[in-house]
């Protein structure tokens, strides 16, 4: 099965980048902002599908590290949703580096592989705290965890 992320061009902006970010208060704010980052781009792009088809928020799929930089650079996401093991950047890496710019931004690293426990571990020695969900996540736990914890 193969799914293709499409983000709706009905909404006013161009594809693979996010909208402006609202400056209404985060209550009123109907959708948040995530990015979603993943070296396989299936998993990258069937979770930004799946975000953006809830109505709760408006995803971007990217597939390394460098990029997400780029695509937080102007505009800090609510959420950044990353995978651990990647070339490149690593989550870590890039969670760290996001949470020093944007230190509102949520930051839940994914992660299918043990090696993720001790890139956490550093982390947390580093004084940094990540949510860390075991991959793979089925949507609707994804959705209900995103809901619960609106920080």
């Amino acid at each position: 099965m193969s799914i293709i992320l499409v983000l709706p061009q009905q909404q006013g902006f161009p594809k693979n980048e996010f909208p402006a970010r609202s400056t209404a208060p985060a209550e009123q704010r109907l959708r948040r902002t995530v990015l979603v980052v993943d070296d396989e781009s299936l998993i990258a792009d069937t979770l930004a599908e799946i975000l953006n088809d809830s109505g709760d928020f408006d995803a971007i799929a990217v597939h390394d590290g460098e990029r997400a930089l780029d695509q937080a650079q102007d505009r800090a996401p609510d959420i950044l949703i990353t995978d651990v093991v990647m070339p490149g950047i690593n989550g870590i890496e890039l969670a760290k580096s996001i949470r020093s710019r944007y230190p509102k931004t949520r930051i839940i690293l994914l992660s299918g592989q043990a090696q993720a426990r001790d890139l956490m571990r550093e982390a947390s020695h580093e004084g940094y705290a990540f949510e860390l969900w075991a991959k793979p996540i089925h949507p609707d736990l994804l959705l209900e965890r995103l809901k619960r914890n609106r920080t």
